[in-house]
């Protein structure tokens, strides 16, 4: 598929979704278009004063973004919030091109708060999102550390009965709160055996 047809498909889609949009005061902003390692692409936007709904197609619509000032969540995100997620149909099984449109024009119709209401749940959505991003650069910069080797380490010297090896081991942790349950029960089951 050439990068024109990606464009020619999302402005496809867009008919499905600007019933529910352009009542609402939101008008369709073409972004661009290009290839990537994933192949060609096209995107834009539905924008109203400081609301986005960014949309991403390639070969079916792709990512969906709520955006309020500078704030933003994914449309997952969005609706687990709401707490309609499992009524949701996008992004659905289908794999036909403008499927994933129609599904996202159904769910539209629960995201009064992005439309035309404070938005305060999207940005209780953007807030946990934010979070979550922010626990996921800290395990990669802990891993980057040395952190996902030194577990590795413990774990061996456990089974090694190295007991205080490993709670030393754990003392070099650059991220030890982002252990998993197993493992502080593991480091305070050393802690115990090399005590006692």
């Amino acid at each position: 598929m050439t990068a024109d047809s990606q464009k020619d498909l999302l402005l496809a889609g867009i008919t499905i979704l600007d019933g529910a949009l352009a009542p609402q005061g939101f008008a369709f902003q073409f972004r661009g278009e290009g290839a990537g390692s994933g192949g060609p692409f096209a995107w834009g936007e539905f924008v109203r004063g400081d609301r986005r709904l960014e949309l991403h197609y390639r070969n079916a619509l792709g990512k969906v973004a709520y955006h309020v000032q500078d704030k933003s969540a994914p449309h997952e995100s969005y609706m687990r919030q709401l707490g309609v997620w499992a009524d949701c149909e996008y992004p659905g099984t289908s794999i036909g091109s403008l499927q994933g449109f129609r599904g996202l024009a159904h769910d539209l119709a629960y995201a009064k708060d992005f439309l035309d209401g404070d938005a305060k749940v999207l940005l209780l959505a953007a807030e946990s999102e934010a979070a979550a991003a922010a626990v996921q650069r800290e395990r990669l910069a802990a891993s980057y550390a040395g952190d996902a080797r030194c577990i590795e380490e413990m774990n061996s010297l456990f089974k090694a009965k190295r007991y205080a090896d490993v709670v030393a081991a754990f003392d070099t942790l650059h991220s030890p709160h982002l252990l998993s349950e197993a493992q502080r029960r593991l480091v305070q089951l050393a802690r115990n055996r090399a005590s006692g």
